[in-house]
C-alpha cells in the first residue's frame, strides 16, 4: 500500500460524496490523501488550544476506498508530519460506521461525564459524540 498526503484539492474535495461531513475552517490543515497514485480522499485537522499540538481530525473518503485502512494510515501521517499529540473526533451518535473505525485505530469515547459538560457549555451538540486518541 502506498499512501501519501499531498496538497490538498478542493476541486476533488467538491466530487467526494460525504464532503458535507468536512467542517472547513480558515485555520484548518488540509491534505489530499493518494492512495498508489489515485486520490482517495481528505483528511485534516483543525487546531485547538495554544500548544499546537491538538486538532480536531476529519476525514472523508471516496466509497471505493473504504474499509481499507486509508483514514487511520492518513491520520497517523498527518500526526507525524505535524507533531500532534491528541486528536479529537466529532461524530454523530448514529453514525456507527464511523464510531467503530476509530476505535478500530485506537481513538477512545470521552465519558459520557465529560460529553455532558461539553454540551452544557455549547462545545458539543446534543446528537454528537466526541472521541479522543493520545500519541506519544
Amino acid at each position: 500500500m502506498q499512501l501519501e498526503l499531498k496538497d490538498f484539492d478542493k476541486d476533488f474535495f467538491e466530487t467526494l460524496q460525504d464532503k458535507e461531513e468536512i467542517f472547513m475552517s480558515d485555520k484548518g490543515v488540509y491534505y489530499t490523501i493518494i492512495y498508489d497514485g489515485h486520490k482517495a480522499g481528505v483528511v485534516g485537522y483543525i487546531p485547538v488550544g495554544t500548544s499546537g499540538d491538538t486538532g480536531f481530525t476529519q476525514t472523508v473518503l471516496a466509497p471505493e476506498f473504504r474499509g481499507k485502512g486509508l483514514s487511520g494510515a492518513a491520520k497517523e501521517l498527518m500526526v507525524k508530519k505535524h507533531g500532534l499529540k491528541t486528536l479529537l473526533a466529532t461524530i454523530r451518535k448514529g453514525n456507527i460506521v464511523s464510531i467503530k473505525a476509530n476505535e478500530k485505530i485506537g481513538f477512545k469515547m470521552l465519558s459520557e461525564e465529560k460529553m455532558a459538560e461539553l454540551r452544557a457549555k455549547g462545545f458539543l451538540k446534543e446528537g454528537d459524540i466526541r472521541m479522543e486518541k493520545r500519541y506519544k
